[in-house]
Order: C-alpha cells, then sequence, then structure tokens
C-alpha cells in the first residue's frame, strides 16, 4: 500500500506540469483570447454608444499600441518558453491572474463559488453511497436474477443521461 501511494504521489509533478501546458497552449493557440475579447468588447461599446475609436484608415476598435499594451500585459509579446516560465512563477505563488470573463481575481471567483459546489459535491456522495452500497448488496444476493438484471438496466441508463439534464430535474430549476 506505502509503495502504491509512493508512486501515485510521484505522478502529481507531471500532471500539474502537463495541465500547465495544456492551459498555456489553449491561451496562446485558440481564437477568442484576452486580445480578441477586448477588441469585440471595445467593438460592441463602439456600435451601443455610436463613438468610434479606431484609427483613421483601419477598421480596428483598438490602437496599435493599445493592442501592444494588453500584449505585454497578457504577456504575449515574450517568447514562449519565458512566458510559460512565468505562468508557472505565478501560480506557484498562488496568483491565477484575473478571469477574462468576470474581471476579477480567479482566486474570488472560486471562493464565491466553492460552497454551492462543495454543497452539491457531498449531497452527491451521501446519496451515491445511500443508493449504490444497499443496492450492491442486494445485487450480489440476488445474483443473475430479474432484480439484478432490471437494476442493470437501471444503472446502464443512470449512466446515459447527462449531468446538465439530470441537474435540470432540481426543484429549484423547476419555479
Amino acid at each position: 500500500m506505502r509503495d502504491y501511494f509512493f508512486r501515485r504521489f510521484l505522478l502529481v509533478p507531471p500532471t500539474l506540469l502537463g495541465v500547465t501546458i495544456i492551459i498555456f497552449a489553449i491561451t496562446r493557440l485558440v481564437p477568442g483570447g484576452p486580445l480578441e475579447r477586448a477588441t469585440m468588447e471595445t467593438q460592441q461599446l463602439n456600435t451601443t454608444t455610436g463613438i468610434s475609436t479606431s484609427i483613421a484608415g483601419q477598421n480596428m476598435a483598438l490602437s496599435d499600441a493599445q493592442l501592444q499594451k494588453l500584449r505585454e500585459y497578457y504577456g504575449f509579446d515574450k517568447p514562449v518558453l519565458v512566458s510559460y516560465y512565468d505562468l508557472v512563477v505565478r501560480v506557484i505563488q498562488g496568483d491565477l491572474g484575473s478571469s477574462y470573463r468576470y474581471n476579477e481575481p480567479v482566486w474570488e471567483v472560486i471562493r464565491s463559488r466553492f460552497p454551492v459546489s462543495l454543497y452539491y459535491g457531498l449531497v452527491t456522495l451521501v446519496i451515491t453511497y445511500l443508493v449504490c452500497i444497499p443496492l450492491g448488496v442486494v445485487k450480489a444476493i440476488k445474483h443473475r436474477t430479474v432484480i439484478d438484471n432490471i437494476s442493470s438496466m437501471l444503472i446502464f441508463v443512470g449512466y446515459a443521461i447527462p449531468g446538465y439534464a439530470l441537474g435540470s430535474l432540481h426543484p429549484a430549476n423547476w419555479i
């Protein structure tokens, strides 16, 4: 058991490294990043207010100087390895940055939503064990009977239903 735990513990650093590489690659390569979002928000602001901030002769919502400042702020002006190193150092220090969507620090977004996630996680855990342990005992006692077959079909149907569909069945959503 000790060796198993030790092997699993040794997998933590490569897993975290892989996660940071994937997140870094997504923010760099996938369209709709912070630069595109800022440009889109400025264009939407221009259409709602009627005020144009584009430079004469260009069809952009942000000037080149503003885009350069954004690139510096998000680290897009640095080489990829330097920018990745900066990301890892910030994450190790506990600085997850600012949310592009909510314009708040990421820790604040996580902190505000954590109680709801914890509640649903614990409720799900309790319900799962209250159903699964007795069902497992019944299925072991009544192996290869009608009860076993029907419960197996219900379990497979339950696995096939997506979580968001089950979530919409919550009584709070009925109002």
